[in-house]
């Protein structure tokens, strides 16, 4: 049984960071004393507070925590003293990564490696490659995140010169804790599981807390529930449950069981089950003012009686889950009071602070899907007002959600970019130093030689892929561009603005508006598709939708359309290349439509059949012959290349990838053989 978007939300544990002095593994002290014994130091004592400071504020007040780290850095510099400057350099990578800028974090972290390294400091060095790896995470950048996590467990291994290892077993634990989550994104789950089983047992021996015992039995319940093993998972799950509740922390994460619990059970179609875990951990929840997962849980529950078509019991449900996510919103807070911040309610923050940016984009997801079904409650129920206004609200919600993940993903680009700058610099200063070592051994004249053939061939071998990979991209990139100014031609462009114009004189600010939102929304719909390969159906049937309602109030009294959707399809989740469509729809309307002397018709139509995504594009033109004849005679040396170049796009898109997308474009006749039209006919295999 795979996990749903839903259960995913609750996975554990990923790298641990704790809650002794608020969290197991990150050093965090009294603040106010801090403050008292800062007073009176000077020099290498000063530093190491601030520095405390700073890591004790860094996910609190950002300003605050910078301002101490600040001043570390600078003393520390003046007084040549390097301990206190690569402590000042990892509190600025914890900083940045609590306020989401990942790219920063790395460079800190880098350079508080290189100088832990050079101090021979080896367990501090192994936790900033954790901490590399951690900042990967939260960046999604998969792979590299795996690679400094072994990179830290390979230093923790070491033996030093006593005969025993740099790190010990909670070093161990918390870059398995780690690898478990990063497998479970990546979809290895039995990699994860894998490692999931070595944690729990490796917890047990150490007689680590009940409440990581508890939370790692959760996670092998999960791990189990990922490799469709739901037996094994409820063994484990039940376990969890077993731990006494010794502390509020201890109660909170084990209703956060319980909402597993429920999904495993609804995923086995146990309704009943299913809501009576469910509704325990929304009882608890709500009256304890864990506003998130109040949210969560009777948004869960109104889903269950929804599709099971207890309309008012899911209205009530997801009613409540409208409320708190008003509260949420007003109070810019996951809780009702400020109290349970302290609470370990998710499982991360056990370990470390999560970024407010991830918390942000959760609480808008979970907004969005509440939106949505409210939506097609109502929709059910006929009660068209209700529908309207919760269709808006899920539309504003979604495009508050698609502003997070854009930033996000903006972050998640510059962070491998700066990632990947870092690897060379630290690939090329270690092949540096491998040359001077290896200088000392060998002869200058013979080490150059050998180098510069290397390197030579090396750069021939790169050369030659490189010049291959970019002849197919410039090959893709000249298609997209032609196909983006095959849409956002200067014609259509300055008769667009043209209208709105037109409106704005005439004194027609309500079709102006109208016109210039539909504009905007158009071309902001083309501008993000020209940068994908694949684009959901959805937003392709609103880019369709914007442009044949900009023809229609350019062209009006001209044609009708419309536009059909099967019912058997899912939007959301079906992926297609962007912008197939369009050059077909324009043709319809100016080379068919336009020379039409009465209303003509557009009708376009998305359908499911067997694996496959059918489009198709009917218009009651005058045909492509008469078409043809026409233009000749208006503009003898036009030249129509939408239909090439979408032609040239799908032999390029079906070279490199195994699914072949056909193109069919049928002249429609009569009984008698005069021309009704055309008909154009698009099969794309689904993207698994």
């Amino acid at each position: 049984m795979k996990h749903s978007s839903i259960i995913l939300l609750v996975t554990v544990i990923f790298f641990c960071q704790g809650f002794a002095q608020k969290f197991i593994n990150l050093k965090t002290y009294n603040v106010d004393s801090l403050l008292l014994v800062l007073l009176g130091q000077q020099a290498e004592e000063r530093i190491n507070t601030l520095n405390n400071l700073a890591v004790s504020l860094s996910f609190v007040d950002y300003q605050q925590s910078k301002q101490y780290v600040d001043e570390a850095m600078n003393l520390s510099k003046e007084l040549y003293y390097e301990e206190g400057i690569a402590a000042a350099f990892r509190n600025y990578g914890q900083i940045y990564v609590y306020q989401g800028n990942y790219p920063q974090a790395l460079n800190n972290y880098f350079e508080a490696l290189a100088l832990y390294q050079k101090l021979d400091e080896t367990h501090t060095a192994g936790w900033i490659c954790y901490e590399i790896a951690k900042t990967h995470y939260f960046a999604s950048n998969y792979e590299k995140t795996i690679e400094y996590a072994y990179m830290a467990l390979d230093i923790f291994r070491k033996r030093t010169d006593e005969g025993t290892t740099v790190g010990n077993a909670r070093d161990t634990i918390t870059i398995y804790g780690g690898l478990v989550e990063t497998y479970s994104w990546m979809g290895m789950y039995d990699k994860a599981l894998e490692l999931n089983l070595k944690t729990h047992a490796l917890s047990k021996r150490n007689n680590f807390p009940n409440i990581e015992l508890m939370l790692t039995a959760w996670s092998v319940g999960f791990s189990y529930s990922d490799v469709d093993e739901p037996d094994s998972a409820k063994v484990y799950f039940f376990k969890a449950l077993a731990y006494p509740d010794e502390s509020l922390n201890m109660k909170t994460l084990k209703y956060r069981n319980t909402i597993s619990l429920g999904w495993l059970y609804y995923s086995e179609g146990k309704i009943d089950s299913a809501l009576y875990y469910l509704q325990n951990a929304y009882e608890f929840y709500e009256k304890r003012g864990f506003l998130y997962w109040a949210l969560s849980t009777s948004w869960g529950l109104g889903y269950i009686y929804y599709r099971n078509n207890q309309l008012t019991v899911a209205k009530k449900y997801l009613q409540k889950s409208e409320h708190i996510f008003n509260e949420m919103l007003t109070k810019e807070s996951w809780y009702r009071y400020d109290s349970l911040k302290h609470i370990a309610n998710y499982g991360l923050e056990l370990y470390f602070p999560i970024p407010p940016v991830k918390l942000k984009e959760m609480m808008w997801g979970d907004g969005r899907s509440m939106y949505k079904l409210l939506y097609l409650l109502n929709t059910k129920q006929n009660k068209t007002a209700e529908a309207l206004k919760y269709h808006i609200a899920y539309s504003k919600a979604k495009d508050t959600l698609y502003k997070l993940q854009r930033e996000r993903e903006t972050v998640e680009i510059q962070t491998r970019y700066e990632s990947d700058r870092k690897d060379q610099q630290i690939d090329y200063l270690s092949k540096e130093n491998e040359f001077k070592d290896t200088q000392l051994n060998q002869s200058r004249i013979i080490l150059v030689g050998l180098v510069g053939l290397v390197i030579l061939i090396v750069i021939l071998a790169i050369v030659l892929i490189r010049q291959n990979k970019l002849r197919n991209q410039q090959q893709n990139l000249i298609l997209q561009q032609k196909l983006f100014r095959s849409q956002m031609n200067p014609h259509f462009i300055f008769n667009s603005l043209a209208s709105i114009q037109n409106s704005i004189i005439n004194e027609e600010p309500i079709t102006a508006s109208k016109y210039l939102s539909r504009f905007s929304r158009l071309v902001r719909n083309i501008l993000d598709s020209s940068i994908e390969e694949f684009i959901t159906l959805e937003e392709e049937i609103a880019t369709i939708e914007n442009y044949l309602e900009l023809q229609r109030i350019r062209f009006p009294e001209k044609f009708d359309y419309d536009l059909e959707i099967d019912q058997q399809l899912d939007p959301e989740s079906i992926h297609i290349p962007p912008m197939l469509a369009q050059p077909f729809i324009e043709n319809a309307i100016e080379h068919g439509i336009k020379h039409r002397k009465t209303k003509g018709h557009i009708k376009v139509r998305f359908a499911q059949k067997d694996s496959i995504v059918r489009f198709e594009l009917e218009d009651d033109g005058v045909g492509r012959v008469e078409a043809k004849r026409i233009m000749r005679e208006q503009d003898k040396d036009h030249r129509s290349l939408s239909t090439n170049i979408t032609q040239e796009r799908i032999h390029v898109l079906n070279k490199k990838f195994k699914n072949q997308i056909s193109l069919n474009i049928t002249d429609l006749k009569d009984d008698i053989g005069n021309p009704t039209g055309t008909m154009v006919t698009f099969d794309i295999p689904l993207q698994s």
